[in-house]
């Protein structure tokens, strides 16, 4: 039997093939050398980085802390507008008000005027007033303006046809920006509801009683003596 080992190439196999290449390849043993010298070279890099640098980065969400100086002027800016608003309602509310004052004629027919009348100080003048100042004020205690309302007052009684014309000077709370004559129309159409519902012993002719506008001053709330 022939060696098989003994047995020459032949001749057109001279050169290496793609084959034997590869198996020179592969039965190579690997060089762990430059890699273990490489990755010792890497991790003494990375030992050397501070030690927030060695963790893995991660995108993160980070808090903005505003500065105590901004806080403060935050707090003192709230703080003035709220002390702002406040004051311009205060000013609205109480002191851009006006005192308002209107005349109401009442007309009753089933008193005769006298003499006495044109005495505040009689006792028929102070009657009469009496009667007819609980009148107006329960009108207006039970309307809309009850809290616009602040009080009436008997001024004048002068003789009428079929009777006597009682004057009261009445005095309202009403802003200064509202319309004195939109308000006595309904100062007006108030008492005149109140007149006809009334059923005491005061017989009036609702029809000739009317209101008028007298006039208005700017007292501020702190002085005015009906408050």
């Amino acid at each position: 039997m022939k060696d098989l080992h003994s047995t020459p190439f032949p001749s057109h196999h001279t050169s290496q093939c793609d084959s034997c290449v590869f198996q020179q390849h592969s039965l190579r043993s690997p060089d762990f050398s430059r890699a273990l010298v490489g990755s010792q070279r890497g991790y003494q890099t990375y030992r050397d980085l501070p030690w927030d640098l060695q963790k893995i980065q991660q995108p993160t969400i980070r808090e903005r802390h505003l500065e105590p100086w901004k806080i403060a002027l935050i707090v003192i800016g709230t703080a003035v507008a709220a002390a702002i608003t406040i004051g311009l309602l205060v000013y609205f509310l109480a002191y851009d008000q006006k005192l308002f004052y209107y005349s109401a004629n009442v007309k009753i027919t089933n008193i005769h005027y006298r003499n006495e009348f044109s005495r505040q100080s009689s006792g028929r003048f102070r009657d009469l007033s009496e009667r007819v100042e609980r009148l107006i004020d329960k009108t207006f205690h039970n309307s809309i303006l009850r809290k616009k309302y602040i009080r009436s007052r008997l001024i004048r009684v002068s003789p009428d046809a079929d009777g006597v014309m009682a004057e009261a000077l009445l005095t309202f709370w009403f802003s200064s920006t509202d319309s004195r004559e939109a308000l006595r129309e309904k100062v007006e159409r108030i008492l005149r509801k109140g007149l006809k519902k009334y059923t005491g012993p005061l017989r009036i002719n609702v029809r000739y009683s009317t209101i008028s506008s007298k006039y208005t001053t700017s007292l501020k709330a702190s002085s005015c003596p009906f408050l």
